[in-house]
């Protein structure tokens, strides 16, 4: 029996993603029960505490999306990136083995360098540029060390709905939804390019990759297509039609941080089928997030601060 069909665990359950994978694998009717876990529930920097909760739990499926994240803080804080992204996914996923759950480890498109051709497929080779890229892909390795049936899920671009309750940080979309609605024009990078990815439509194909009982290994869950920064954030203000039209702008010019991968968009070569026929266009699944969530989105964007380093 596939394990979509049991109990699952959510960690990093506050965040953007881990709130829509608990959201739509709770709504599913194949799955018996999920507890959304956030870090006052389960520090996976500590052992205890994970292998606490999964002895009470009893899962079936454990997602991992608690992550520590961002190019500036991973840069400024390396071992707390490894700690988190490396050491912590180990942590999980070797309880995960022990308790005869499957891992769900989420990872990213920061894992490649950009400088190879096209798409990358699961078959390209990482090559990692930054501490949160090089701490991502560490806790891939750990993550298939634990177990080669564990599952890597690497992903790009997140936008969707606010989780409930207070946030830190706010996102991409947030930040850029907060300077339009504000009528300020964000100089936004044209040079980078990456695949925007819906977390709701994520998480179906993250639940239907787990009821197809897929192998073991990586796969790349992001909408269809590619886009700048400036494409999605240009994309988005005029999408709820706000004034303040983003301007393009390319490293240098006003911007700062570390530099990121030029080019990392994404494509599957391992999606079963019935998982492939779930993808959208990214434009498609923002048009749906927007007429379904953009006030939501924008009141989220005007109560909370910035993140230093967006694109």
């Amino acid at each position: 029996m596939p394990p979509a069909t049991g109990r699952w665990l959510v960690l990093g359950a506050e965040g953007l993603l881990g709130s829509a994978l608990a959201t739509v694998a709770s709504a599913d009717p194949r799955i018996r029960a999920v507890h959304r876990a956030g870090r006052a529930q389960a520090d996976i920097t500590r052992t205890a505490e994970t292998e606490r909760l999964l002895r009470a739990v009893r899962p079936d499926v454990v997602v991992n999306a608690a992550v520590f994240t961002g190019v500036g803080p991973c840069e400024a804080d390396p071992a707390r990136a490894y700690e988190v992204n490396a050491v912590g996914a180990r942590r999980v996923a070797r309880a995960c083995a022990d308790a005869g759950a499957r891992c769900v480890y989420i990872s990213t498109d920061y894992v490649f360098d950009g400088t190879g051709p096209g798409p990358y497929d699961e078959t390209a080779p990482p090559r990692p540029l930054l501490t949160y890229g090089l701490s991502k892909l560490a806790g891939e390795h750990e993550t298939l060390n634990a177990s080669p049936g564990h599952l890597v899920v690497r992903t790009a671009a997140l936008f969707g709905p606010p989780p409930p309750g207070e946030r830190r940080r706010a996102g991409f979309v947030e930040q850029i939804l907060g300077r339009a609605a504000a009528g300020r024009r964000a100089d936004v990078i044209d040079t980078l390019v990456m695949s925007p990815t819906y977390t709701a439509d994520l998480a179906r194909m993250v639940v239907e990759l787990l009821a197809a009982d897929a192998d073991g290994g990586p796969y790349h869950v992001t909408n269809e297509g590619s886009a700048t920064w400036y494409g999605l954030a240009h994309a988005v203000v005029s999408g709820l039609g706000l004034g303040a039209l983003p301007r393009p702008a390319t490293p240098g010019a006003g911007t700062a941080g570390p530099a990121r991968p030029a080019a990392t968009p994404l494509t599957s070569v391992r999606l079963p089928p019935r998982v492939r026929r779930l993808n959208r266009p990214w434009r498609d699944a923002l048009a749906e997030f927007l007429r379904e969530h953009g006030p939501d989105a924008l009141a989220a964007a005007r109560s909370a601060p910035p993140l230093p380093d967006a694109p």
